[in-house]
Formats: structure tokens, C-alpha cells, sequence
């Protein structure tokens, strides 16, 4: 009989062992078994400033462009290549477009063009409107998503707990969507498909009017800054409580000049010198 190592008699136990490995939870215990996705809004609290009010044929366009930008993905790729370089972002969004996607973009711009901008279909009426399976969707959206074509938002639905789900309050329901032209694209396309350019007045004028917002902004109290910055309603009230004490706080420490703290003194600095009783 041969004799066998004992590294090899080590090997050969671990291979009679069945390791059984179960699936690493992402966090926590879901205590309230609520199916609702992360990043989820509630319904029907900011629709009215997602959803996007489409001009004349700006819906066309949108899809006009993503077509070209399709149909030039090898010109890309071909260009970077003979280049000798590796693809930029962009490019590499680019890539991301496929025939898939650009059917579940034009199927969503055409709701978006006969419902005033506000889309908001299930998954179901895509794949029956579109003829894809629910892969297919799931992948177009990620895709149009990562491209910058499409925006998302997940929303959810308040709910009465179950008897299986006695602490569950929201419940998933349709996603809420916005479709547009990311700026950092149109270089890509033909110059007969780019927008016209702004004249340079108009231009410098929008620079101008951004740089005095911002300038406006530093000036802001803290309780101001904790009102337009935080969107939660349970932090805009946590901070705006810290920014109340931290002004009653400055304001003491600052107090009221003295009136009497103007007058020039003759022969001495501040109220000594001024006056004889002083």
C-alpha cells in the first residue's frame, strides 16, 4: 500500500465532509415582514414635483436621439479602438443601450406623451404593451436608468397590518417614472439632432443668477438652512430644534451695545473720560 502524505490524508478527509452554507442576510431581521423596497416614498406626497410636463414633440426627440445613439455604438467602439484607448463613461453608458431598452423607452414615452407627463405603470402593462418578458423590462429599465434616459422612483401605499404581518404599515406599489436627454450625451450625437445653442448674453445671465443664489445661501440662518435642506419631516424638526438652541445661544453672547459707547471721549476711552459722573 502506498503511503499517503499528510497533507493528501487531510484533503482527502475534507472531501468527504457536505458543507451546507445558507444565504448571508444583507442586515437585520425584517421584524415587520413589510415587503416594501428601500429608497420608497410614500404615495401621493411628491408626485405633483417629480412628474415632468413634456413640451410638443420633445417626447419624439427623446427617443430620436436614444435611436441614434444605438445606432452608433460601434462607431464608438470602432473609434476608441483604432485610438488605442479605453472607453470613457459616457461611452460606456452608451454601451448600455440595446434594441430591448430603447422599445421599453419609446412604450413610456408614448404614455408620458397621452398622460401629461405622469407615468406610472406596473411592470404587467409594460410587458403586455411592449411584448417583452419581465426580465427583458427589469434589464431595459436598469439600463435606460444607468444611461441617464430614465429617472425612478419607488413608491409604496399605506396599509391596515395582516394577521401575518401585525407591525407592517406601507406596502410596495407602482414605481413612479421620468424620462429625459442627459446634457452630458449630446456630444455624441449629429449636429443636426443638437439643440440649437443659447445666445451668450442669456448664457452669462444664468451664470449670474446662479452665482447670486449661492451668494444669497451663505447668508442663511441655521433654522433657515434646516428647513430647505433636509426633506425627512422627523429630521427637519430634529434640526430645526438644535438650529433654535444654537441662535438663542449666539444671541447672548452678542448683546446690545452700550448707548453711550458712540461718543468720542476727550480724555479717555469709552464711557470713563466722557461724562463726569460716568
Amino acid at each position: 500500500m502506498p503511503a499517503v502524505s499528510v497533507a493528501r490524508a487531510r484533503f482527502m478527509a475534507l472531501e468527504r465532509i457536505t458543507i451546507t452554507q445558507t444565504d448571508a442576510r444583507s442586515g437585520g431581521p425584517n421584524r415587520t415582514c413589510a415587503k416594501v423596497h428601500p429608497n420608497s416614498r410614500l404615495a401621493g406626497t411628491f408626485e405633483d414635483d417629480f412628474f415632468y410636463s413634456y413640451a410638443k414633440g420633445e417626447t419624439d426627440r427623446i427617443y430620436a436621439r436614444a435611436a441614434e445613439l444605438e445606432d452608433q455604438k460601434n462607431a464608438i467602439r470602432r473609434s476608441a479602438k483604432a485610438e488605442g484607448r479605453a472607453l470613457t463613461p459616457d461611452e460606456r453608458r452608451i454601451m448600455l443601450l440595446t434594441p430591448g431598452a430603447l422599445k421599453i423607452l419609446k412604450v413610456l414615452l408614448e404614455l408620458a406623451r397621452t398622460c401629461a407627463g405622469k407615468v406610472f405603470p406596473t411592470w404587467e402593462w409594460i410587458e403586455k404593451k411592449s411584448g417583452r418578458s419581465r426580465a427583458t423590462v427589469h434589464r431595459a429599465l436598469r439600463s435606460l436608468a444607468a444611461v441617464g434616459l430614465l429617472d425612478k422612483q419607488r413608491r409604496c401605499v399605506p396599509i391596515e397590518p395582516a394577521a401575518d404581518r401585525p407591525k407592517a404599515k406601507n406596502e410596495q406599489t407602482s414605481n413612479v417614472y421620468r424620462m429625459r436627454f442627459p446634457n452630458c450625451l449630446v456630444r455624441f450625437l449629429p449636429h443636426r439632432m443638437r439643440p440649437i445653442p443659447l445666445p451668450d448674453d442669456v448664457v452669462q445671465g444664468e451664470v449670474d443668477r446662479i452665482e447670486a443664489i449661492a451668494a444669497m445661501r451663505l447668508w442663511r440662518s441655521p433654522r433657515q438652512v434646516a428647513a430647505e435642506d433636509f426633506a425627512d419631516d422627523g429630521l427637519r424638526r430634529i434640526m430645526l430644534s438644535l438650529a433654535t438652541a444654537v441662535e438663542k445661544q449666539e444671541s447672548q453672547k452678542n448683546g446690545q451695545p452700550l448707548t453711550d459707547s458712540s461718543i468720542l471721549p476727550l480724555n479717555g476711552v469709552g464711557l470713563d473720560g466722557q461724562r463726569f459722573n460716568a
